[in-house]
């Protein structure tokens, strides 16, 4: 005789291994996810410098990259500097402007804070003239993990993956 189908004890145990599967398994997916935003926010800013920086080169123009409301986690427009003052005026044509960046903080230090406006030679430069070089973290909001967007000399923007402790 054939016999079909499973025994109650054999389906409480296989249930029993699942959900002890799906309980080790869904901390560790959210640990990837978390890592997985992070690192798509710290990108999408660093693509958009690195975008602003080749546009100054081809147009032969100042271009910024400013933070509309002096936070890099919410607005952020590309635009064409006309008075070269390192903020957008109504006249000024709007290149790029990107979406929030909700999973992470984004700060930028003294000379970042706001903005980055790179020279038709491509190298970057404050409102005054004077070079600007800095540095903008990009934080995992328990502030576990960070990227960091170098901003050198001559306005070449890389990424470096860091643990530090405070944002």
């Amino acid at each position: 005789m054939k016999i079909q189908g499973m025994t109650l004890t054999e389906l409480l145990s296989t249930l029993a291994i699942s959900a002890f599967l799906g309980v080790v398994a869904v901390p560790s997916l959210y640990e990837t996810l978390q890592n997985y935003r992070l690192r798509s926010s710290a990108q999408a800013l660093f693509q958009a410098l690195s975008s602003a920086r080749a546009s100054s080169v081809m147009r032969n123009h100042f271009v910024t990259v400013w933070n509309t409301d002096g936070n890099w986690a919410r607005d952020v427009e590309i635009f064409l500097d006309q008075n070269e003052d390192g903020k957008r005026s109504a006249s000024e044509q709007v290149l790029y402007r990107s979406a929030n960046q909700d999973y992470a903080t984004i700060t930028g230090n003294r000379w970042v804070a706001d903005y980055v406006k790179f020279a038709p030679d491509g190298s970057a430069t404050t409102a005054s003239g004077a070079f600007q070089v800095g540095t903008i973290t990009v934080c995992r909001p328990d502030h576990s993990h960070a990227y960091q967007l170098i901003i050198s000399i001559g306005g070449r923007v890389r990424m470096i993956k860091s643990e530090i402790a405070a944002c």
